[in-house]
């Protein structure tokens, strides 16, 4: 990653580059951005979130934002490119794809271009990123550009979504690590339960340890305890469903098992800053 890079990510809302991410071994970095990275070649050995992965050449895969990465080893010849998205957009673009199936598809690698079919259209939707980012340029073009990248993230992950059900994903390890292995557990089930359970003692007594040791396995992994993911991934679901769905406060009410309107308004404004009605009239993204 450099810095026109990141400064592009703020100003346009995406940003995409080629890097060997040599930088950035033995380091942890923690995402500033969802970031979408193919292995064009070489091979790493890193972890997201205390999971390890090997990444081969054609392999796809989605760092959320927040998500914490340790590049344990890389080959000299490694080479990714990387497409980093702004929550909105980001948001934007996976609306069409359920909480349920981005927990399949996100922090896995997925193995790519094993046709040459594949391969044309991995290409091609790069691309096209490229074409877009150029355009992005001119000023008077932004607005349009964000659209056009909308559009190209969500064929993309359709397209990750179909090789994730249509072939095996391979170079996945689970670490060994038990309190790694605690954490992916609790994330799990969040991404199962999170519409009626947002109590950490529930999520404690599931897994059969204490909420302190919960929290305190949280924090060292991500760098928040387990009440502060459990909110995040919440608002994170109602800010997709306030601005890209038409349900009614009510249903959001009953979908998320909310005691009532006033209640939802409060917690909802007290972790963004928008009341309901604010935030979908305004359609804006709280980073």
């Amino acid at each position: 990653m450099n810095n026109i890079y990141l400064k592009k990510l703020p100003q346009k809302g995406f940003a995409t580059t080629q890097s060997s991410l040599q930088q950035f071994v033995q380091r942890v970095y923690q995402m500033q951005h969802t970031s979408i990275f193919f292995c064009r070649q070489g091979e790493a050995l890193f972890t997201i979130d205390g999971q390890k992965y090997r990444f081969t050449p054609g392999q796809l895969i989605i760092c959320p934002m927040g998500s914490s990465i340790l590049l344990l080893d890389i080959t000299s010849d490694f080479s990714a490119r990387l497409l980093g998205l702004s929550k909105h957009i980001w948001l934007a673009a996976r609306s069409a794809i359920s909480a349920e199936e981005m927990r399949e598809i996100e922090c896995c690698t997925h193995q790519g271009c094993n046709t040459e079919l594949e391969k044309e259209f991995v290409t091609n939707l790069f691309r096209q990123v490229d074409i877009i980012e150029a355009e992005s340029c001119i000023e008077e073009n932004v607005e349009f550009c964000r659209q056009n990248i909308i559009l190209t993230v969500n064929s993309l992950l359709l397209y990750i979504k179909h090789i994730s059900k249509e072939k095996t994903i391979k170079g996945k390890e689970r670490v060994d690590d038990g309190k790694d292995r605690l954490f992916y557990e609790f994330r799990t089930m969040l991404t199962q339960k999170f519409r009626e359970e947002r109590s950490v003692q529930y999520y404690a007594d599931m897994l059969k340890v204490s909420t302190r040791h919960l929290n305190a396995v949280c924090q060292r992994t991500s760098g928040q305890n387990a009440k502060e993911i459990i909110d995040h991934y919440t608002i994170i679901e109602l800010q997709v469903a306030l601005v890209y769905t038409h349900k009614t406060f009510q249903e959001l009410v009953n979908e998320f098992r909310f005691p009532d309107q006033s209640y939802l308004n409060r917690y909802f404004k007290r972790h963004t800053g928008y009341s309901l009605s604010e935030f979908r009239c305004k359609g804006v993204m709280v980073d």
